[in-house]
């Protein structure tokens, strides 16, 4: 059984690595769990089935380790491993005990509502949403349409239920848990797809975008020369971009540090460079003033001066001596910001969205290199829950252009090598979802569906 037992936990901890987190082999998401969950629904020993089942997500996250080791401190990823896991692993054997004393497909919806429990239940953390399975599927973009109307947790809930429907039909050799399941894969594709089908694509926004990883040195470096030279380099792109007919030039975060002494030369150039090129140009800064700030400042062409937005999530550990912001920022036009970190959390996505309804979101970030991908993939999914098309420029990362549906119009990597940029034509989103007026309803009804099911179980375990 042992043996048995460590070949489930290898099988799904490939599976998970390749698919999770910084993995990008989406499929493998829906095929991850089921070796371990065959394990838990069989008559393998309790803490047998829940040191393979915690172990194989464990060994899955451990993906992040090349990109934030040494940069993020230790107890934030050692929490980042475990912590997912017991969420995991606590899941399965919840369903488990369920499919035992109530019914084998009563454990299989519990395994997708206890997870997406946790999965909310995580989302009130330092990290907020970001270790949530559900952004492996954002290459699949009629895969998590129904992020439109019940947020990330859907794509959750369908990572849990499908695979575990498999694994209990293939445990029980019962065809209904699995038919069940395929039957619900079948009916989120085919909304995901009808929904994609019926996309507005008019009112396009002409975009630019660029990032010089070799300018990185000027975000650490307080002074007049290393941030000029940024700035430099940067508005000359930007009117560029502008020749190329770009009406919004999204530029990333923390570019360089400004203090009292030269900021007011930074965004004079910067200034001078909106008003000649007819652009609304959005850049990153160190705000070293009297309280430090991570900030956008936003330069429209026919505006004196420039409006700011400050960051409102610091990356834990990193981000200590900053002061959040605690406003969101849109323009007349419905072009709304955020910075980086900012979409990770949906519940302050949701609330800007509600508030302003933003068509686009201009967002400048700053990435780990290894976690591009990742992390871009995190923005895209607010702009699907929340009916908005994402411009997202990142240094250390990824430039990204997606619609309101998630599907990417243009992508290109930052390089050490010197500027990179893109220009792209991005339609704007409609600015509204159902999600957006029912909230987090899905994953309120799993904690309660999930509860409802283990009291059942208890009650007739007594018996």
């Amino acid at each position: 059984m042992l043996k048995v037992a460590a070949l489930c936990t290898i099988t799904s901890a490939i599976g998970f690595y390749l698919s999770l987190n910084l993995g990008s082999m989406w499929p493998l998401a829906w095929v991850a769990p089921i070796p371990v969950l065959w394990l838990v629904f069989g008559e393998t020993r309790g803490p047998i089935a829940f040191a393979a089942t915690w172990t194989a997500y464990a060994l899955g996250c451990c993906n992040i380790l090349p990109a934030y080791t040494g940069t993020l401190p230790v107890f934030v990823l050692v929490m980042a491993l475990t912590a997912s896991a017991f969420g995991f692993a606590g899941s399965a054997l919840g369903a488990r005990y369920v499919a035992r004393h109530v019914s084998p497909l009563a454990g299989v919806f519990v395994f997708a509502s206890l997870w997406t429990t946790w999965d909310y239940a995580a989302s009130f953390g330092q990290n907020g949403t970001a270790p949530s399975p559900a952004y492996s599927q954002i290459a699949a973009p009629y895969l998590i349409q129904g992020a439109s109307v019940f947020g990330l947790w859907i794509i959750t809930f369908l990572l849990g239920l499908i695979p575990a429907g498999i694994a209990m039909g293939l445990q029980k050799r019962s065809p209904m848990p699995a038919v069940v399941a395929i039957m619900l894969f079948a009916l989120n594709a085919g909304f995901g797809a009808l929904r994609i089908s019926y996309a507005d694509e008019t009112r396009p926004v002409r975009v630019g975008l660029a990032a010089n990883d070799a300018l990185g040195a000027a975000s650490f470096q307080a002074n007049a020369k290393a941030a000029l030279d940024a700035v430099g380099q940067y508005t000359a792109v930007a009117r560029e971009l502008s020749r190329q007919g770009a009406a919004l030039v999204g530029l990333p975060e923390k570019v360089a540090v400004l203090r009292s002494a030269w900021r007011a030369d930074a965004i004079s150039v910067l200034k001078a460079t909106a008003r000649a090129s007819g652009a609304t140009i959005v850049i990153g800064f160190d705000d070293q003033r009297d309280l430090r700030r991570n900030e956008a400042l936003i330069f429209a062409a026919d505006d004196a001066e420039p409006s700011v937005y400050f960051k409102r999530h610091m990356v834990p550990g990193l981000e200590a001596a900053f002061v959040p912001g605690d406003l969101s920022f849109a323009l007349p036009d419905q072009t709304g910001f955020a910075i980086c970190k900012d979409m990770d959390f949906q519940s302050t996505l949701r609330s800007d969205a509600r508030d302003g309804h933003p068509m686009l979101l201009a967002v400048p970030a700053w990435d780990f290199d290894r976690d591009g991908w990742w992390h871009a993939r995190l923005a895209i999914m607010r702009g699907v829950e929340d009916g908005f098309a994402v411009a997202r420029a990142a240094k250390q990362g990824l430039l990204t252009l997606s619609d309101s549906y998630g599907r990417i119009i243009a992508l290109s990597a930052s390089a050490k090598s010197g500027m990179v940029s893109l220009v792209g034509d991005l339609p704007r989103g409609p600015g509204n979802t159902v999600y957006l007026h029912i909230g987090d309803v899905l994953a309120w009804a799993s904690s309660a569906g999930s509860i409802l099911l283990l009291g059942m179980a208890l009650r007739r375990a007594r018996k």
